[in-house]
C-alpha cells in the first residue's frame, strides 16, 4: 500500500491529522517494524512526505498466509475471519505455533490465485464449497521459525521505540560477550556483525518498507540469537539506560526532522 493511498483512507475515516494518520500506519501496515527503531534525531513518527509519496509500506507481491486456528477463533468470536498483516512475512503463527497456509487446501493452487492476488475470496467465500475452517491446522516443529514469528509480532506491537544506533551497538556488544564465553562460534559472530551492518539501513526514508526482503529479518535474527526474545532485548536496553521513547508520543509530533 502506497503512502498516498493510506492518506486517502485516513481522510475518509476522518483520521487525516498527524496522530490519526500515524496510528493508521502503525496499526495496519508493516511500517511499525522499522519505526520501532528510529534515528536518535528523529522526532516525528512518519516524517512529512509519507502522506503524499509513493513509498510502499508493505509489499503487494508477498503472498498472504492463513492460520487455520486464527480463522476458527475469528468465526467463533466475531462470526467472520480477518487477515493478519504479520502472516505475510512469517511462516508460523506466533500465537498458535501452526504452519501458515499459502497453498489452498481445496484446489492446490497458491492462495493469491483467489481474488486478484490477495486471496480474499478463499478466506471469506471458500473454494468449491469448502472453507478454511473445515481443515485442521499443522503444528510447527521448527523452534527457530516460532521464535522469529514471536519477535516479529512483539516489534509490531511495541509501544516503545529505541534509538537504532544504540540497539545495534548493544546487540554487537552482546554478541561479542557471547563469543568470548564460547556460547557462539567465531563464524557466527562474523555473520551476526554482517547482519547488524545490514540493519543500519532500516531508517532510510527513501526506501520501500518491505520486511520480507529488507533489514527487519536481519535484526530479528540477531535479537533471537543474542536475547531470545524482543522482551529480553528491551529489558537489557533499559538496564543499560539506552534511549527509550514512547511510540504514541512520536505519533503526535509534526514533522521537524530533516533528511
Amino acid at each position: 500500500m502506497r503512502g498516498w493511498s493510506i492518506g486517502i483512507i485516513a481522510e475518509v475515516l476522518g483520521r487525516s491529522d498527524t496522530y490519526g494518520f500515524n496510528r493508521l500506519l502503525h496499526n495496519h501496515t508493516s511500517y511499525s517494524q522499522v519505526r520501532v527503531f528510529p534515528d536518535s534525531g528523529q522526532d516525528s513518527y512518519s516524517r512529512n512526505r509519507y502522506q503524499t509519496c509513493s513509498t510502499r509500506f508493505e509489499t503487494e507481491s508477498q503472498r498472504p498466509g492463513i492460520c487455520i486456528d486464527c480463522v476458527k477463533e475469528d468465526i467463533d468470536s466475531l462470526g467472520f475471519p480477518y487477515w493478519r498483516r504479520d502472516h505475510r512475512y512469517v511462516n508460523v503463527c506466533a500465537k498458535h505455533n501452526t504452519v501458515l497456509l499459502r497453498i489452498c487446501p481445496v484446489c492446490g493452487k497458491d492462495i493469491s490465485y483467489h481474488s486478484l492476488g490477495y486471496g480474499h475470496d478463499l478466506l471469506w467465500g471458500g473454494c468449491k464449497g469448502r472453507y478454511i475452517h473445515h481443515y485442521e491446522s499443522k503444528k510447527n516443529q521448527n523452534e527457530g521459525q516460532l521464535i522469529f514469528s514471536r519477535i516479529f509480532a512483539e516489534i509490531g506491537e511495541s509501544k516503545l521505540s529505541f534509538d537504532l544506533e544504540s540497539v545495534l551497538a548493544h546487540l554487537a556488544d552482546g554478541a561479542k560477550k557471547m563469543a568470548a564465553k564460547g556460547m557462539i562460534a567465531e563464524e557466527q559472530l562474523v555473520a551476526i556483525n554482517w547482519k547488524i551492518e545490514c540493519s543500519r539501513r532500516i531508517s532510510d526514508t527513501w526506501l520501500d518498507y518491505r520486511p520480507d526482503v529488507m533489514y527487519t529479518r536481519n535484526i530479528i535474527e540477531v535479537i533471537a540469537t543474542v536475547y531470545g526474545s524482543f522482551a529480553g532485548l528491551v529489558d537489557s536496553l533499559r538496564v543499560a539506560d539506552k534511549l527509550v521513547r514512547n511510540v504514541d508520543d512520536l505519533m503526535r509530533i509534526e514533522y521537524r526532522d530533516r533528511f
